[in-house]
């Protein structure tokens, strides 16, 4: 048996003892028990593992696996033999090893059955080794690993050694990756190696955690120094896909496509037969796209098909100036680009190993163009980023939500860009040419469409003009009547009262599509509940405070789910215990409980009043803003093609102060959508119904569409208030959902009323 190692004797200058030390905490701390060392082949490889009592076995290859598993089901193992046994004699990608032939064999006895393999680097990076990854992930996954380098005196100093352990295949492929330093305090090592084991996500200074896809084509690269830049950190196994999270590099993903010299190939005309334009370094427009031939002196040449380009390509430029913070001009080749090559001393092409979604290769695109890849370039005033210096660098994650917020950036920018050119060169030809008057016509009249597409650009600087456009309906509808009726100054009253209003509106909107949301995940917020029960009996209707609670209460309710950061659900929790808008919310709260307990301010106070209110209120609007990304929609028709399986959807997007709006059109890969029925569509074009929680009814007072919630039974008849107004709406149908979602008990059951 084994014995960990007395850190009272541990020599800080030894790499041996802290490498020996830190894998048998590892591997303790993954097995519950200090792991036993079987040796396995003819000689036992220079390694302080093996402690003064010797191993705990010895096998050769042909019968370790079976003294293994019986081993395993006592505690943790870790298999140690010459490195040399361990590659295969040849350079054939068939043979096989012997550790490969001995993994393939075992299988884990139970779920918390610890493997430990002493490694050399090369065989988990190595893609010449991948057919013993793939042995090892058959039955197994990586659960810790432990990098050494130069920690053995008998090997060579750059030699880079890895224990590597693993535990059954299961549904969170969680690592955690440690390199040891070559010195330092063992006390120090122990501690951090400690508190890394205990982490479910992030980095400590010398490891981290993480959990890539475990396949034998992935690489796994382990190593933390590797991806110091950006810093690889796993949200657990449930956690989105977001740039924060590095699970693949460079290297995985893309291969190095051949460019073309300039002078390598007969150069043509643009219109001659076999003419493939030839991309230059001034090509790159800056903007994630390339310069249109016909805006610059393109060169076109002979260039052969082995040497051209394909659409989905990403081309950057190669060079960076010292001066220069940003990263190097990419674009991604689309078919319109093609036929074309790319000119090689100043820039690089890189082509998908296998096919990615759209939107992952636009965000890997703008990854690319970040300031990232200053880190990757070398030399002194002229910096170049070469191929070699790219393959381990970490790629994120997919993530369709930021793919779509840089494309809105990238919009926006062009945009800008667009209306800039335009003036300048209304400007520039404005005394050019003969004719005055004409001249003067035209930058009056063609001058007027800029200005006023700078003029409404220019009221988005304006709080009121976007809280007015971009949120939901009732929200953007209740907050025009503030406007209007604060403007009034001789009457603050109904604008205060409106104000007051407003708020309470936009925390039942919150909590309602919240409890909506939850309901999707199976979760019950505990207040909802108190909800129903309140309602059931036939008491009062839920007010500010039950909205307040609800999203107070949300946090908790969704924590043990793991739902996604990118879950719309999670801004609504975010939003609830904020707590400058706890602090808001708490000032609003009061003055609307003095406006219902008959202690209202003094008339010559009320303005000073209404605008800390009306500044309250705007700051909770503003942190509010992230329902214009969660757009409220009316589903008006809903085609289903069974042959190609995706619905044409059509509906109102119900998001601005205005209720009446042009049809909108989505595809959807589900026939489960409600015509009819309100829905929320989250930033993956996701439909989530709302129904019955919120409902669009005609008002009977009004005549106008309205939203609707549950305010009361009446005689157990149910009715509806409308966020809009307040007006209520007696309507029986909707009982049969409510009970569904639990905001009603059924008939019969205890607490409900008698009729």
């Amino acid at each position: 048996m084994t014995h960990e190692a007395d850190p009272e004797e541990t020599s800080v200058s030894d790499p041996s003892q802290l490498f020996f030390n830190s894998a048998l905490v590892a591997g303790t701390r993954l097995g519950g028990n200090i792991p036993a060392i079987i040796t396995v082949g003819e000689a036992v490889p220079p390694v302080p593992l093996i402690r003064q009592d010797g191993p705990a076995a010895t096998a050769s290859w042909e019968e370790v696996a079976p003294v293994a598993a019986a081993r395993l089901r006592e505690q943790p193992i870790v298999l140690v033999a010459n490195l040399s046994d361990l590659i295969p004699s040849d350079e054939s990608s068939t043979s096989v090893s012997p550790v490969q032939a001995a993994i393939a064999q075992m299988q884990p006895p139970s779920d918390s059955a610890i493997l430990g393999l002493l490694l050399p680097a090369s065989l988990v990076t190595s893609r010449r080794h991948q057919s013993l990854r793939a042995a090892m992930t058959r039955k197994w996954q990586p659960a810790s690993v432990v990098y050494s380098t130069g920690a053995f005196p008998e090997l060579h100093a750059s030699e880079q050694l890895v224990l590597l352990y693993l535990r059954a295949r299961s549904a969170q492929p969680r690592v955690h990756a440690f390199r040891v330093p070559r010195t330092g305090d063992w006390r120090g090592i122990e501690q951090e190696l400690t508190q890394l084991l205990a982490l479910q996500a992030g980095s400590t200074t010398h490891g981290y955690v993480m959990s890539p896809p475990w396949t034998a084509t992935v690489n796994w690269r382990f190593d933390p120094a590797a991806a110091a830049t950006p810093q690889p950190v796993d949200r657990g196994s449930d956690a989105p896909t977001t740039v924060g999270r590095m699970s693949r590099t460079f290297g995985d993903l893309f291969e190095r496509v051949n460019t073309a010299r300039k002078d390598a190939f007969p150069h043509l005309s643009a219109d001659a037969p076999g003419a493939v334009r030839l991309l230059r370094f001034r090509d790159f427009s800056g903007t994630g796209t390339l310069v249109p031939a016909e805006e610059t002196d393109a060169v076109w040449a002979a260039v052969p098909p082995e040497r051209q380009l394909q659409a989905g390509d990403i081309v950057m430029q190669s060079v960076l100036h010292q001066s220069t913070t940003r990263g190097p001009a990419v674009a991604v080749i689309d078919q319109e680009d093609l036929p074309a090559a790319l000119e090689g001393s100043m820039n690089l092409a890189f082509r998908l190993k296998q096919p990615v979604e759209e939107h992952y290769l636009r965000l890997l695109a703008a990854y690319l163009n970040s300031p990232v890849l200053q880190g990757y370039a070398v030399g002194a005033t002229i910096r170049r980023i070469r191929w070699k210096n790219l393959e381990n660098l970490p790629l994120p994650t997919p993530d369709e939500a930021v793919a779509n917020a840089l494309d809105d950036l990238n919009t926006v920018r062009q945009r800008t860009l667009s209306w800039h050119s335009e003036a300048n060169a209304l400007r520039q030809s404005t005394f050019t040419g003969r004719d005055h008057e004409a001249a003067r016509q035209r930058i009056i009249t063609e001058g007027r469409v800029l200005r006023l597409r700078v003029e409404a650009a220019a009221q988005l600087d304006d709080s009121g003009y976007i809280y007015r456009t971009t949120l939901p309906y009732p929200i953007a509808m209740r907050w025009r009547n503030v406007e209007a009726k604060a403007s009034i100054d001789s009457a603050p009253g109904p604008a205060y009262q409106a104000a007051l209003d407003t708020a309470e509106i936009l925390f039942c909107y919150c909590a309602l599509v919240a409890a909506a949301l939850t309901y999707q995940e199976g979760v019950t917020i505990p207040r909802m509940a108190a909800i129903r029960s309140r309602l059931s009996s036939g008491g009062t209707a839920p007010g500010f405070g039950d909205w307040v609670a609800v999203l107070q209460e949300l946090p908790s309710a969704i924590k043990h789910l793991g739902v996604p950061t990118n879950h719309p659900v999670t801004e609504f929790a975010s939003f609830g215990v904020d707590q400058n808008v706890v602090d808001a919310r708490v000032r609003l709260y009061a003055l609307r409980n003095d406006e219902s307990h008959i202690r209202r301010a003094d008339e010559l106070d009320l303005p000073g009043v209404l605008q800390t209110a009306l500044a309250d209120l705007r700051f909770l609007l503003e942190r509010a803003l992230f329902l214009a990304d969660l757009p409220l929609v009316d589903v008006t028709s809903v085609r289903w093609d069974s042959l190609r399986k995706h619905a044409s959807v059509e509906y109102h997007r119900l998001m601005g102060d205005h209720p009446i709006v042009p049809i909108s059109t989505s595809e959807q890969h589900h026939p489960g959508l409600e015509v009819g029925s309100l829905y929320v569509i989250d930033s993956e074009r996701r439909f989530h119904l709302l129904r019955p929680f919120l409902m669009r009814q005609l008002c009977p007072r009004c005549r106008a569409w309205l939203t609707f919630h549950i305010d009361r039974l009446e005689k157990q008849k149910v009715v509806l208030k409308s966020l809009e107004h307040g007006h209520l709406l007696k309507d029986s149908s909707t009982r049969g959902a409510l009970q569904h979602v639990g905001l009603l008990e059924e008939l019969g059951a205890k607490g409900t009323a008698e009729e």
